[in-house]
């Protein structure tokens, strides 16, 4: 097993003496040089590379590293170098694999082969970050093992006794990871009304610009503007999944698009609805880079005043779909390619035009490449691509992804369905998510949505876990279709107060 002799003590307090932060530079760096002590087989140098196959997944196979060595006693041999994890003693119960099944000392036996110890010099760049944190912290101290990637930002949510060391806790995470460039630190709660955490630089460049890929789609962002949760990747991929292609979908609380967008793709007509103007912006971004275009049309409401107007059919749909028109069709392989040039002979049989047929000849053209307002002409390509897939019409889908709140949002669907729109067709299945103190308030759910709703549901909810946010916190989504009780009763009133709201 590999060992060093300083490996186990810190090498230094991450502040100095007179409280500055410590500084990741070439000094602290040096204190990681160490000689690590290796289990090596010695092999015949003729057969290295044969071994070196037979032996990969148990070499010591670290980047910028050798894994042979010259055996300094005897030129015929070379040493190769076992993973830092075993001992001689290891060797007998590590599972070579293949058949028959033998160890990793069942074949050095076999081959009559050696073991032996080698010495291999380290420096700063073979300690994992993980490793180097944990010598610079204060013995004993928790080591912050993971981040949330948002594009070229690492996302800390650091304990208040980490703090002290938050500076070289960013330094070490940039400088491990090459694809970030960008290291901060939520210093606060979310309590605003666009769910946007304050956050500290701690290493890095100041740029929050930046974008994510997931599942195919393309988000830009601006991090210090909008919310964005990466683990909610695979949630995002679940939800757009119960989607089917040609229906219709209202994403009241649609933030940058991370259900809109893949929902679209899949051939859905989405409502996309966001309070927070930053992130309606980068929401009309993506759906333009990712070409959905007169698919996810976008809106910039209140969530309440959003829904209220879908069930009503008094979207205003045509100026939605304008914001971002479909997108031009791709041009085919070679289809703008210029046609071969006449050669001279055939150029010269041609009669020259008089200025009156050139005249004539440039309206024609100006009339093929289309009209006098190409902006006008493309609002009424979007508005009609939007009224070709259903226009301000039913849908089958609500989706309220807004867990801190939109349970509360739910008092908006009542009596808000025009009876004229809905009546005969179904309702709407409601998507909301919302957060628990663990799984024993899972049993109070339906009364949490009857209670909001303002009347009760026709049948049970469907609960889906989606993650554990802290220790006895859950969030969770609720699926449900919308009772013709709530959706047509007269008790509701269209004007009721609008609570302000952020989504993501």
């Amino acid at each position: 097993m590999a060992t060093a002799a300083a490996s186990d003590a810190p090498l230094a307090a991450a502040t100095t003496a007179t409280n500055e932060p410590l500084r990741l530079d070439d000094k602290l760096k040096q204190q990681f040089n160490e000689q690590l002590q290796l289990t090596a087989i010695r092999v015949p140098k003729q057969a290295t590379s044969q071994y070196m196959k037979l032996l990969s997944k148990h070499l010591f196979n670290k980047p910028r590293l050798r894994n042979v060595l010259e055996d300094a006693g005897s030129p015929d041999t070379r040493l190769l170098l076992l993973d830092e994890t075993l001992t001689e003693a290891e060797l007998a119960s590590r599972d070579l694999g293949g058949e028959p099944a033998r160890t990793l000392a069942d074949f050095v036996q076999a081959e009559g082969l050696q073991v032996a110890t080698a010495t291999v010099d380290v420096d700063y760049s073979y300690w994992p970050a993980y490793a180097v944190l944990q010598r610079l912290l204060p013995p004993g101290m928790e080591v912050p093992s993971s981040f949330e990637s948002v594009g070229h930002i690492a996302h800390l949510n650091l304990r208040e006794e980490l703090l002290p060391y938050k500076f070289i806790i960013g330094q070490v995470i940039l400088d491990k990871n090459p694809r970030l460039q960008t290291v901060v630190n939520k210093v606060a709660s979310i309590e605003n009304e666009f769910r946007v955490f304050p956050m500290e630089l701690l290493a890095g460049k100041q740029g929050m610009e930046t974008e994510v890929r997931q599942h195919g789609a393309r988000f830009r962002l601006d991090f210090s503007k909008v919310y964005w949760n990466s683990r909610l990747e695979r949630e995002h991929q679940r939800l757009v999944q119960v989607f089917q292609p040609g229906e219709v979908v209202l994403d009241a609380m649609a933030g940058i698009g991370p259900f809109a967008v893949p929902a679209a793709q899949k051939g859905c007509l989405v409502y996309a609805n966001d309070l927070n103007p930053a992130s309606y912006e980068s929401l009309c971004t993506n759906i333009k880079i990712n070409r959905v275009g007169g698919k996810v049309l976008p809106f910039n409401m209140d969530g309440r005043q959003f829904m209220r107007q879908a069930a009503a059919g008094q979207l205003d749909v045509a100026a939605a779909a304008a914001i971002v028109p479909p997108a031009a069709p791709k041009a085919k392989s070679g289809q703008q390619q210029q046609q071969p040039q006449q050669n001279g002979e055939e150029q010269q049989q041609q009669p020259q035009q008089n200025g009156e047929e050139q005249q004539q000849q440039q309206p024609a053209q100006g009339q093929q490449a289309g009209p006098a307002d190409p902006q006008a002409a493309q609002k009424q390509q979007a508005a009609a691509a939007a009224a070709g897939q259903g226009g301000s019409c039913r849908f089958q889908h609500i989706v309220m992804n807004l867990p801190a709140a939109a349970v509360d949002f739910l008092d908006a669907l009542k009596g808000a369905f025009s009876l004229e729109l809905w009546e005969g067709h179904p309702l709407p299945l409601v998507h909301v998510y919302t957060f628990t103190k663990g799984e024993e308030e899972l049993a109070g759910l339906r009364q949490r949505v009857e209670a909001s709703l303002g009347g009760p549901l026709d049948e049970e909810p469907q609960l889906h876990i989606v993650r554990d946010v802290a220790p006895k916190k859950l969030m969770v989504a609720v699926t449900f279709r919308v009772p013709p009780s709530i959706a047509f009763a007269s008790t509701a009133t269209a004007d009721e107060p609008a609570k302000r709201q952020r989504v993501e």
